[in-house]
């Protein structure tokens, strides 16, 4: 494959050979939910960047050893980890019980390739609550700061399973030494053949939407396996189009499940087509004959003349100018054709006197900055390896209508694509279209993305914190508040002062939203545009302690390699905590342990949204009896004088904690059922009686309450 810089790792370990290895065994239950061992960290363990470190690059390996055959492999527990650590060693738990993040030794000797790192996580078995099979395959290796990378992702029967990937990281003596996984625990091997087809699938996903807005691409209707509160189910994804995400920089696509049975089971917001990532579609062809230039553009932005210079293409077979570089296979074509015909047309004009759309000038240069950004930190394209660059312009639905936003459209046909729209100035700021590029690197590197509540959080905070950092390092800006989108006059996001744009400071603060059940515009898919503030904030704390950009750009491109889809705040503390050490920067820890102290961003969440009181407002908490009706419920405070409507949806223990003002309004309490957990139709209204302790059908029935700050008070539960 001439275009690619790496190979398919083929492993694929079978039931049969674990249990060989290791013995079995539940993990054990006495941990926490969450629970992180350890705040010792030996600082006497320092690795050497390497000269050139090559960014995803499989062909970097440890020294091998030689590896006894047959070797005994001992199934390890947590005090076993610690012992190898003197005691150092950080564990992470998730909701199940199990390990998901280790940082610290976990085998005996060095490994010497990918192949042999999965030896290590044998002994990891029951702490990882594997017991009933792994099926992992690598999908690439990479190096960084004298570490080894190795990327996993999981096989389920004959397919692979949604977001569930494994880093396993090799200290500068080929140690395994840090592990981060979203892998699925306990997979069974019970699935039938499906009962429906693709076709059905698809039918049955818009006749539940009854929206012609929504388009189905049909290219990418094929099985997958989706895990749903840790059970995994074999199904069907179908993608449409995303007509109604709205909310800052969206995912432009949503994948819906359907059962092999023909049940609607749930969906997602994606920027990730499915594709063959591996396959070479030949679109480094569009740039061989091309003969480039570099032309002079004065644009007009936020109220000033920008001078800027970009590569203009000639091409001899047809004698236009094309906005395109065939250095850094960029390329700029329209979204339309390329997104509803298939067609691939380029930008371009008959002579250089005509005149290009500013918008699409600017855009072009600015994903420019974005690449050679990413190149100087040795990651070559959103991939690592220099996959091609699509710049969709004039994004719109399918009547031609201007989408207002912009987007990482994931890879398509080989192309990594990103949106931009006529509608809006985003294409004019650097951070902007860098947090768009960094959607790219992380999807890559994580292999996936659960766009929801604290990971989709995380997600967006990743994004706001590189487009910040490229557009400073690349001279793009003069804020040092750390604005999103400065320079389009368009601000959205501020990482010194969240409270300036309505993000939180803190879990369960005026502005935080509840992880939750169900996900939708109504509730920002469980607040991944406003809870990133909780992640991202880290960053500018981070510069004012004295921290310079390409310091802060290694430490965090480190834990991006670091980290699954899965991976929430607990997970990150701790990859944060790895990310310290191998970048030579153990001198910022205790700044992240304050910071994640400050921050409640520590343990149980939605317990401390629910006993959070915050002065000058009163929270009110509502718990659902049934597990069913949370799912398809939403809380609501409504106020009779003011209008001012606050709302939420229920959390994962089927409690909606909601917080509002005392300010002295009177309102009314009442909870909307639906009939489906997309919220598409309603099915009934319950308002709360004035004695505070019923519910009844009827505003004429209803009670009017006044809040009291700083108070929490329980609802009567609801049925």
């Amino acid at each position: 494959m001439k275009s690619r810089r790496f190979k398919v790792l083929a492993i694929l370990l079978t039931c049969a050979m674990l249990l060989a290895s290791c013995s079995k065994g539940k993990a054990e239950k006495s941990y926490g939910k969450h629970k992180m061992e350890s705040e010792k960290y030996d600082k006497t363990e320092k690795t050497e960047e390497t000269t050139e470190p090559a960014q995803r690059d499989t062909s970097v390996r440890p020294v091998a050893t030689p590896t006894p055959t047959p070797e005994v492999i001992p199934n390890l527990t947590a005090q076993d980890i610690q012992n190898m650590n003197n005691g150092n060693a950080l564990i992470v738990y998730n909701d199940e019980g199990y390990v998901s993040t280790i940082v610290g030794r976990f085998f005996h000797r060095p490994v010497t390739d990918e192949d042999d790192a999965i030896n290590a996580v044998k002994g990891l078995q029951s702490l990882l609550g594997l017991d009933y099979g792994y099926f992992p395959f690598a999908v690439y290796g990479s190096s960084y700061m004298g570490c080894t990378y190795y990327t996993y992702q999981q096989i389920y029967g004959d397919v692979t399973v949604t977001n569930a990937t494994l880093k396993v990281v090799l200290d500068a003596e080929g140690y395994p030494c840090m592990l981060q996984s979203s892998l699925v625990t306990n997979l069974g091997y019970s699935y039938s053949d499906p009962t429906i087809t693709e076709a059905d699938a698809e039918a049955i996903v818009l006749n539940l939407l009854n929206d012609s807005s929504y388009r189905v691409f049909s290219d990418y209707t094929s099985k997958t396996s989706l895990v749903d509160e840790m059970n995994a189910e074999h199904c069907f994804q179908v993608i449409t189009n995303n007509p109604y995400g709205t909310i800052s920089f969206d995912m432009p696509f949503i994948v819906h499940y359907i059962s092999y049975d023909g049940d609607y089971l749930k969906s997602y917001p994606t920027g990730s087509l499915p594709t063959d990532q591996f396959a070479d579609y030949g679109n480094d062809d569009y740039f061989k004959d091309l003969d480039v230039n570099y032309y002079s553009f004065t644009v007009p932005r936020n109220g000033q003349n920008l001078d800027i210079t970009v590569p203009i293409s000639f091409n001899p077979v047809d004698g236009r100018y094309y906005l395109a570089d065939p250095v850094r296979k960029i390329i700029v074509a329209d979204y339309g054709e390329f997104m509803f015909h298939d067609n691939l047309v380029f930008e371009s004009v008959a002579n250089m006197n005509e005149e290009w759309l500013y918008n699409h000038i600017i855009t072009y240069y600015n994903y420019i900055q974005c690449y050679d950004f990413y190149k100087s930190f040795n990651i070559e394209s959103t991939d690592g390896f220099g996959m091609p660059i699509l710049i969709l312009t004039g994004w719109c639905d399918e009547a031609g209508n201007p989408v207002n936003n912009a987007c990482n459209m994931g890879v398509i046909h080989g192309w990594s694509c990103f949106g931009s729209s006529e509608a809006n100035t985003y294409g004019y700021s650097v951070d902007i279209c860098a947090h768009e590029f960094t959607h790219g690197v992380t999807c890559y590197s994580r292999q996936g993305s659960l766009y929801i509540n604290e990971t989709g959080a995380i997600n967006e905070g990743y994004s706001d914190i590189m487009g910040n950092i490229c557009e400073m390092y690349m001279g793009e800006t003069t804020d040092t508040t750390w604005l999103m989108g400065e320079t389009s006059n368009n601000v959205c996001r501020s990482m010194s002062n969240p409270y300036e744009y309505q993000q939180p400071l803190y879990v369960g603060d005026p502005y935080y939203l509840p992880s939750t059940m169900v996900f939708g515009d109504l509730n920002d898919r469980g607040g991944v545009h406003i809870n990133n503030s909780l992640f991202s904030h880290l960053s500018y704390i981070l510069y004012c302690n004295g921290m310079d950009l390409k310091s802060l750009a290694d430490f965090y491109l480190c834990s991006i390699e670091m980290h699954t889809p899965k991976a929430d705040f607990d997970d990150m503390y701790a990859i944060l905590i790895a990310s310290a050490m191998i970048t030579d920067h153990a001198d910022i820890i205790p700044i992240i342990n304050q910071y994640w102290q400050d921050t409640k961003m520590v343990g149980e969440r939605n317990v401390t949204t629910e006993n959070m009181a915050v002065a000058g407002y009163q929270r009110l908490n509502l718990t659902f009896t049934s597990h069913d009706t949370a799912l398809r419920s939403m809380l609501l405070v409504n106020g009779y004088y003011s209008g001012s409507l606050y709302y939420v949806t229920p959390q994962s223990d089927n409690v909606a904690s909601i917080i509002v003002p005392a300010d002295g309004d009177a309102y009314y309490i009442y909870v909307i059922e639906f009939t489906d957990t997309s919220f598409s139709q309603q099915a009934g209204v319950k308002f709360l009686a004035p004695d505070g302790v019923t519910w009844v059908a009827g505003i004429d029935n209803a009670g009017l309450f006044s809040m009291d700050g700083g108070h929490i008070d329980a609802l009567p539960t609801y049925t």
